[in-house]
């Protein structure tokens, strides 16, 4: 059993461990705006949604791409910003929705993107920790995450709050109350994937000399395998790779030899099955699968398997997220890293 353990103070384990509190605080308080954003949505008729976000917050967008198009059956897209802060593309948004996502709200592109939408005839929102922040002022209505200042680097509570926000969004336009009332267990789906701590702080060992890897999944958990990606680039100073396992199995499984690490996301769902056959491929070729499921199927065919709970499909990239956020920072740990404090790196980053 590894000795290896946080530094005292470490902010962002401290982060992790207020996620709970931080998604029942959001379920508690963004709900009337919520509500009152939905209802234009549906008053107005908007067909279209279109996400525009950097960094983590542009993995926030993804789950959200996935959301609205499954639940509310609207095209949803994430946006490409150069298209209009750099081309000045004349599109035509009426009937869209063009949400803005950004922790700081800070993030120059994003709010020029929304600008432009409301010039064009869109419904702008801002998802966002920080209500006196400039992408506030730039739109109609302000969704907020509610997860209270986040000092460490590395983005944690904003990144799951923000899930919960766009999961409420996406089930109360639709009218779906029973999916919104699935987001009530989140805090005790997260306190569960919290008591794998122990187990992650053991295995981080292993992947002190680790210098890349793969995320894999598909659907609503791709955002899952670029999040922990981008967690692990970030906070361990590896070169991972996240795919769609769709995609995975169309050229870049080539990369993938004996003993190559492949972090799998695959909860029971509608993408379970077909997440499951590249989990053949992937056995095929002799890498270490380290499976992030609630199937036991899928669990016993691992190295190293962490059990997610059981909950429902939309929810399981809320918990699911946490499990990379405590592989990052053990990894990083394991390392000699300072995951408070990543090279290079400020807490908000401007794009021009």
């Amino acid at each position: 059993m590894s000795d290896l353990t946080p530094p005292p103070g470490s902010r962002m384990r401290a982060e992790i461990h207020e996620q709970p509190a931080a998604v029942q605080a959001t379920l508690e308080t963004a709900t009337p705006a919520i509500r009152d954003l939905a209802g234009r949505l549906r008053r107005e008729g908007v067909e279209y949604v279109l996400i525009v976000a950097r960094g983590t917050s542009d993995n926030a967008a993804l789950y959200g791409l996935y959301m609205f198009g499954a639940v509310t059956m609207k095209l949803a897209a994430t946006a490409a910003p150069s298209l209009l802060t750099c081309y000045d593309t004349q599109l035509d948004l009426r009937k869209t929705f063009v949400l803005g996502v950004s922790q700081s709200g800070k993030a120059t592109d994003v709010i020029e993107v929304l600008h432009a939408g409301r010039e064009r005839g869109a419904i702008t929102g801002a998802l966002t920790n920080t209500d006196d922040s400039p992408i506030c002022s730039a739109v109609q209505h302000v969704l907020l995450t509610h997860a209270h200042e986040e000092r460490a680097i590395a983005a944690t509570k904003t990144y799951t709050t923000a899930l919960v926000v766009m999961h409420q969004l996406a089930a109360l336009w639709a009218g779906r109350s029973d999916i919104a009332d699935q987001a009530q267990r989140v805090p005790a789906w997260i306190e569960e994937v919290l008591r794998l701590e122990p187990d992650i702080l053991d295995h981080a060992e292993r992947f002190r000399f680790m210098e890349t890897c793969h995320w894999l999944a598909r659907g609503l958990n791709f955002c899952t395998a670029k999040e922990a990606a981008l967690k692990m680039a970030e906070c361990c100073y590896v070169v991972p790779s996240s795919f769609s396992s769709a995609d995975f199995m169309h050229g870049p499984i080539a990369t993938t030899d004996f003993g190559f690490p492949c972090f799998i996301v695959n909860p029971t769902g509608r993408a379970y099955h077909s997440v499951g056959v590249v989990v053949g491929a992937v056995e095929a070729h002799g890498a270490e699968i380290i499976m992030l499921s609630n199937a036991d199927e899928m669990l016993q065919r691992a190295r190293i398997a962490l059990r997610l709970p059981a909950m429902p499909e939309e929810c399981s990239p809320m918990a699911a997220a946490v499990v990379g956020q405590l592989l990052a920072l053990y990894i990083a740990l394991e390392k000699g890293l300072d995951p408070d404090q990543p090279r290079g790196l400020r807490k908000v980053t401007q794009t021009l």
